[in-house]
């Protein structure tokens, strides 16, 4: 103790924080996903009392903003993991098959823009593509980033997101439901790309933008071509455009759906590719109830899809998105587990 602070009766021992304040560290702290909590919830409950004032009994206003604004950043991203490994591989994969699965429904909803208005239906292009103006702005977007605008490319891919979840509200809103359930799986497919883009870019080294351009680019070009090589020949049987719903017994929704989650499944088993599964399983999701009556109880009347059913299909898509997160996380700990114990036996892995 020093004379100055024996006069006034101090001691050069920290003052103790208050518990309310640490309550309070404690209850933001737990808006964060388990799996972050888990891996750096006592770091940051340290990092917050360490910097907290003398004195100080409740949390700032801005130390509040900056957690909130952290826990919503690590809930949009929980899908992709809780580490930096998990995120890294899978944003590399899905910056290349996110834009090649959405790129065939913005052609088909463009293609059927231009369709519309070609035939003096510009009144009538939001009632047929009520989604148009959002693909195409995500298309410039996607054009942007591979170009090397990473900024506005972010911003217009994001700008194209919003524009999606707005559109369905303003289709259920004006009574639309049918359409809004329709459309729903791919807007949450365009929520899910501007994540992994803003996640991807951040970490991406500048030396490979470009191999990651032409990777997506080549992968946009060849999913498209091969659609409209699989799909015209059975539509122009029928005497429909490329651009409508395929035709015949052998483009069900089944025939469809099945071999994407046996290849999803099978995707999940090897540590490259498993880490983009629970986002791509939600968008399988998220499409294929919007092309099925399950929420329709076998009426197929549009009249019967309602704001419940649009919410049901959400629900669905991300709950899909949790359990196989939960899967792949238990598949990387058995993993390593498995690692561990050949090292400690003096194997290679």
């Amino acid at each position: 103790m020093t004379a100055a602070g024996a006069e006034h009766g101090q001691t050069d021992q920290a003052l103790p924080v208050a518990p309310v304040l640490v309550r309070d560290y404690r209850r933001l702290v737990r808006l964060f996903p388990f799996a972050y909590r888990r891996d750096h919830g006592t770091e940051v409950l340290g990092h917050l009392l360490d910097g907290a004032a003398p004195g100080q009994s409740r949390p700032t206003p801005a130390e509040r903003t900056d957690l909130l604004r952290a826990a919503a950043r690590e809930w949009l991203l929980a899908p992709l993991g809780s580490t930096a490994r998990q995120r890294r591989a899978a944003t590399g994969l899905l910056t290349v098959l996110l834009p090649a699965v959405l790129g065939i429904h913005a052609a088909r909803a463009l293609a059927h823009a231009a369709w519309t208005l070609g035939g003096d239906g510009a009144p009538l292009l939001l009632q047929v593509a009520p989604l148009a103006p959002t693909w195409a702005v995500w298309c410039v977007g996607v054009v942007a980033v591979l170009a090397g605008l990473a900024r506005t490319g972010r911003a217009l891919v994001a700008a194209a997101a919003v524009a999606g979840l707005v559109t369905l509200v303003v289709l259920v809103g004006s009574g639309r439901e049918h359409t809004a359930y329709l459309e729903a799986g791919w807007v949450l497919g365009l929520v899910a790309h501007a994540v992994v883009v803003a996640e991807h870019d951040r970490r991406l080294a500048p030396g490979r933008r470009w191999g990651r351009a032409a990777g997506t680019a080549g992968a946009v070009v060849g999913a498209l071509g091969a659609y409209v090589m699989v799909i015209a020949p059975d539509n122009a049987w029928n005497g429909a455009p490329w651009w409508v719903a395929p035709y015949g017994s052998a483009w069900t929704l089944g025939g469809f759906v099945a071999p994407v989650v046996a290849v999803l499944a099978g995707a999940a088993l090897w540590s490259r590719t498993r880490q983009a599964v629970p986002v791509l399983l939600g968008g399988v999701v998220g499409v294929g109830l919007g092309r099925s009556g399950l929420f329709w109880s076998g009426n197929v009347n549009a009249e019967a899809v309602d704001a419940g059913n649009v919410l049901a299909l959400v629900g669905c898509a991300l709950l899909a998105v949790v359990a196989a997160r939960w899967v792949v996380n238990r598949l990387d700990e058995l993993a390593e587990v498995r690692a561990a114990h050949r090292a400690l036996l003096g194997t290679p892995t």
